[in-house]
């Protein structure tokens, strides 16, 4: 008898864990990594990178007419599959360039992803937007927002 209870004891743990670890294979894992084993990076690594945010982020006229200059910081998550999500800005300057600078972050292809132990996570990622004019190109911005204005 006690061969038996024994035997039914342990297929019942053996069925029991089996079925929780289909359990655990079947819950996404949503963890998001602030440092990875290996991080993740632009196709083509930092120097691509800043070359593709300088071709598509614009300094906004407005902005620069009215000589806004500094720095804004966008963060967002690189998914797994190496895709943009949830990008926000958290050090803003001005509207308009916080909205440019979401706007060219949004816009980046797929990114090569962090890894750890092998295998690729979400990790996040912080890129500083600058903006900086001289007053040269203060006034001549000024001049063509005033073009703008009149149309």
């Amino acid at each position: 008898m006690k061969k038996i209870l024994l035997l039914a004891l342990i297929l019942f743990v053996n069925k029991y864990a089996s079925m929780a670890q289909n359990e655990q294979k079947s819950i996404p894992d949503t963890t998001i990594y602030v440092l990875a084993e290996t991080m993740a990076e632009f196709p083509g690594g930092q120097n691509a990178l800043f070359s593709f945010l300088s071709t598509n982020i614009s300094f906004p006229l407005e902005a620069k007419a009215k000589g806004i200059t500094g720095t804004v910081l966008v963060k967002f998550v690189v998914e797994k599959d190496g895709s943009i999500s949830n990008a926000k800005v958290i050090v803003p300057l001005y509207p308009a360039c916080d909205e440019a600078a979401l706007r060219g972050v949004q816009s980046m292809p797929h990114w090569i992803p962090a890894t750890k132990q092998g295998e690729p996570v979400r990790s996040y990622y912080s890129i500083p937007v600058a903006y900086h004019t001289s007053k040269a190109e203060m006034k001549k911005a000024c001049k063509e927002l005033k073009a703008v204005q009149k149309r």
